[in-house]
């Protein structure tokens, strides 16, 4: 019975001891749960006061239940915040409405969705948020709310559009011109390749206009480049005016442009775009005061009679081109086969040139200038000829527009102008007097800054003194651009050279500007005399250019003098000299040298004038 006893007492005792073990097991497991949930509690009320997300959590009927506080920048919303207000109560109504469709679909399709929405603050500001929203479940896998997080994706944005505008800008100035803002070669050639498989399928024409600034250089030379940059802008806006949206405009470089022309039917088409190009382009261009009136050459090439793509086409266009320049500037020429010999020639006559100054085939011939009452020699003129090894004597007129073109006429021109001091000083030095030698000046070498300092060379090296030598520019060369005239002129007048205005007549000299050129002569030009028997309209000119350079004091000589009718008359209105063929053509200096006697110049050919002429003062 004892022992019965000592049994149900230990196990009183065991159960008493599981009992206060229980109890303590559940009240640890309690507290901890409790702190698990106070950590976790504290934890989102962290993230809801200090995240920059805008974190919500709305029931099914849109009822917001949780917010971070970075939703109080989003309105005007009282201290309460947004929890217990619905969406619409939250965002402007547009806003409001994508997001709870946005809602719909999400517990709907039972699936997460982002989208991107451009959201105000109550500052004012407009910021781009990244909206992630997904359902919410509970234990039974049932959604019972949406939960919607927003990040602040306005710099990321920022950095992207700038980005993009970025790229957006290399992709422009990658296929643009930098001046003028047309399509450069790159787009060109692209606009192109598309225009042709249009035309293909339409069986339609298109035309390639190739087309450069006549004298461009002369231009860039004498007003410098910025203004040469804005004359381009200017004629780019031009030319873009002349031709319709569908067509295009491109620069090639330099003054080289090209203006495609879609969708033609027939050749008058054509015509109609290159007369208005050619009228639009003519009108003169304000540049930094100065009114610059261009012109152009343009060569025209068709798709498909001229060429199948488009190296072929802007080949035959160039041919053409240089056939409208070879014609006088100013005009169009449409291509045509025969053209590419005339071309090839050229370019083989360009290569020679090149070479014709290394090779010194270049030469001098004199012509003498006569005095017309008493025939004696007063001074020779510098022609210069090209002896070519295999095509010969050359003339001028052939090679000096070619030298023009491509520049090789400022060293062709220091050539001519050291040649002729140098023989002048021969001359001299052998006792032979043949008065001044002029030499004429091509426009690009009297433009040059440093022309002056380089004729100072020249005349230094020949050991020639400035009293023996004669300048020459033409007229148009010397209204271009007056005010800069006079200042070269100026200096060259204070070295003690000689100067003249030759092919006198020809331009449009405005007699103020005339008047304060540093000038001693005036040379008629060889238009006006050749028909002075027939015309009296040459006839009057020339009497009138007589007269008009006497009354400023200066000396008057009359080129292309052929017959000793025209001799007289000059000679009776007063003219002071002579040069043409009545006397004598272009001679070497060797020759010329045969002629001299006693130290004298004795040319038997030269009439003496004629007494019994009669004509009509």
């Amino acid at each position: 019975m004892q022992n019965k006893n000592n049994v149900v007492t230990l196990f009183k005792k065991i159960q008493h001891l599981f009992s206060d073990l229980n109890h303590t097991h559940i009240t640890e497991r309690f507290h901890l749960t409790e702190q698990a949930l106070w950590a976790s509690e504290t934890s989102l009320n962290a993230i809801l006061r200090y995240s920059p997300a805008l974190i919500s959590v709305k029931d099914l009927n849109g009822n917001v239940v949780l917010a971070s506080d970075h939703f109080n920048l989003m309105a005007n919303i009282d201290d309460t915040g947004f929890v217990g207000k619905n969406v619409f109560d939250v965002y402007p109504k547009d806003v409001a409405q994508s997001m709870w469709d946005i809602d719909i679909a999400t517990k709907t399709n039972q699936q997460n969705y982002e989208v991107e929405l451009d959201l105000m603050h109550k500052d004012g500001s407009m910021h781009t948020y990244l909206i992630m929203k997904f359902p919410l479940r509970n234990k039974e896998n049932k959604i019972f709310g949406i939960c919607t997080i927003g990040t602040d994706i306005s710099e990321r944005k920022l950095a992207e559009n700038a980005l993009r505008e970025q790229q957006s800008r290399l992709n422009y100035m990658a296929f643009h011109d930098s001046l003028t803002s047309l399509p450069n070669r790159s787009l060109f050639y692209d606009r192109i390749y598309h225009g042709l498989a249009r035309s293909r399928r339409s069986n339609s024409k298109i035309a390639l206009i190739l087309l450069d600034i006549d004298r461009f250089k002369n231009i860039n030379d004498s007003l410098g480049h910025d203004a040469g940059d804005l004359l381009l802008k200017a004629f780019a806006g031009r030319l873009s005016e002349g031709v319709r949206d569908m067509d295009t405009v491109a620069r090639l470089g330099g003054d080289e442009f090209v203006v495609v022309l879609e969708c033609l039917h027939s050749i008058e088409d054509i015509v109609l775009v290159a007369n208005k190009l050619l009228t639009n382009l003519a009108r003169p261009i304000d540049i930094n005061g100065h009114d610059i009136s261009t012109t152009v050459s343009m060569g025209i090439s068709i798709f498909p009679d001229d060429g199948m793509d488009t190296d072929e086409l802007l080949k035959n266009a160039d041919v053409a081109m240089y056939k409208a320049k070879e014609a006088g500037k100013n005009n169009y020429q449409f291509y045509t086969k025969g053209m590419n010999a005339t071309a090839v020639n050229y370019l083989l006559l360009e290569n020679d040139l090149r070479r014709a100054l290394e090779q010194e085939q270049l030469i001098l011939h004199y012509q003498p200038q006569i005095d017309l009452y008493t025939g004696n020699l007063m001074g020779v003129e510098a022609l210069v000829r090209w002896q070519h090894p295999v095509r010969g004597l050359i003339s001028p007129a052939h090679f000096i527009p070619l030298a023009e073109e491509t520049g090789l006429i400022v060293p062709i021109g220091e050539w001519v102008l050291r040649e002729a001091c140098r023989q002048q000083k021969r001359w001299l030095v052998a006792g032979k007097y043949v008065g001044k030698v002029a030499v004429n000046l091509s426009p690009r070498q009297f433009r040059q800054k440093n022309f002056p300092g380089k004729v100072e060379t020249i005349l230094r090296e020949a050991q020639l003194g400035p009293e023996h030598l004669e300048l020459e520019i033409t007229e148009s060369c010397a209204m271009e651009h007056a005010g800069e005239t006079i200042n070269q002129l100026n200096q060259l007048n204070k070295m003690g050279l000689y100067l003249s205005i030759d092919d006198f007549g020809t331009g449009y000299s405005s007699l103020a500007y005339l008047q304060r050129f540093p000038i001693q002569k005036l040379k008629i030009d060889r238009s006006f005399v050749n028909d002075i028997h027939d015309d009296s309209n040459d006839a009057t000119i020339a009497k009138t250019i007589i007269g008009l350079a006497h009354s400023m004091k200066l000396r008057v000589v009359a080129e292309g003098v052929e017959t000793q009718y025209q001799a007289e008359w000059l000679r009776v209105q007063g003219c002071d000299q002579a040069q043409g063929f009545l006397y004598a053509k272009p001679m070497s200096a060797k020759l010329f040298d045969s002629y001299f006697h006693n130290g004298r110049f004795c040319f038997d050919g030269m009439p003496a004038p004629l007494d019994d002429c009669k004509v009509s003062a």
